[in-house]
């Protein structure tokens, strides 16, 4: 495999074979929404999947939700591939006019906070009532 890899909006037989070999994405990835891939040859190395919603706030705007962004192959991460997704998505998300693409980051995931700072997104962390920061969400607003 090279280094080579492209972006685009995956397919329904894509999003059924990730599906497969991945079962965990069963609880992230639904129906609707928008389901990017990364594919070095024809083989998928990552994917992202996101959907658009309402912001719960009092405000009318909408935004993309990003539930899941992965790069499947270790040997490939840091290479670029998932700030690629993000480029895309954020590239819908202003062909379609929404105020902001946000996500939830885990607090354990270090690697994903620095490819969010490293992408320009915001980072709020989630507090806890007993004062425990429990991951943080992440905003790009457009």
């Amino acid at each position: 495999m090279d280094e080579n890899f492209i972006i685009r909006i995956g397919t329904e037989l894509e999003k059924e074979q990730m599906l497969k070999d991945y079962p965990y994405m069963r609880d992230v990835i639904r129906k609707d929404g928008y389901f990017l891939v990364a594919k070095n040859d024809d083989t998928i190395v990552g994917c992202l999947w996101a959907f658009k919603r309402d912001i719960p706030a009092p405000i009318e705007q909408n935004e993309i939700f990003i539930n899941m962004i992965e790069v499947t192959h270790s040997n490939l991460r840091c290479k670029g591939i998932a700030t690629a997704m993000l480029k895309e998505i954020i590239k819908i998300a202003k062909n379609e006019n929404v105020y902001q693409v946000r996500a939830y980051c885990d607090i354990r995931n270090i690697p994903s906070h620095r490819l969010w700072l490293k992408n320009k997104f915001s980072i709020s962390p989630v507090k806890m009532p007993d004062d425990t920061i429990a991951g943080s969400f992440v905003s790009y607003v457009l």
